[in-house]
């Protein structure tokens, strides 16, 4: 009687985790996921410095910074190529990034990301 309840359970499909749990996963991934972002001859770029080890996860780091970063790229740049001590720069930046709420903009466009990703997963496995 054993053996068959075993072999019955081994039979079940596997139940799939609710899609919360999966952008929960997909966030806790993309949390550890490092990047900069640069202007380079008027095109904007990403490179991922810590990865999450996907390559779509890692995507959404990059399409996040990119999209909050280069409207801010002609103040940025102002800044960076003004001859001031790297305390002050430092400063102007995060004073930048916190008047235009770059935090909360990375934040949203990774949360989009991270849905969009985790839907389209499911899909294909469906």
């Amino acid at each position: 009687m054993l053996l068959a309840a075993l072999a019955l359970a081994a039979a079940q499909p596997v139940a799939e985790a609710p899609a919360d749990n999966e952008i929960t996963v997909v966030a806790n991934r993309l949390r550890n996921w490092r990047g900069t972002w640069r202007m380079n001859k008027g095109a904007a770029t990403c490179k991922t410095k810590r990865s999450t080890g996907d390559k779509a996860i890692d995507g959404i780091g990059c399409d996040a910074m990119i999209q909050c970063m280069v409207p801010l790229a002609p103040r940025f740049s102002t800044i960076e190529n003004a001859k001031l001590p790297k305390a002050e720069k430092e400063q102007r930046i995060n004073a930048l990034l916190a008047a235009e709420k770059v935090y909360d903009c990375l934040f949203a466009k990774r949360e989009a990301g991270i849905a969009a990703l985790v839907a389209e997963r499911r899909s294909k496995r469906s």
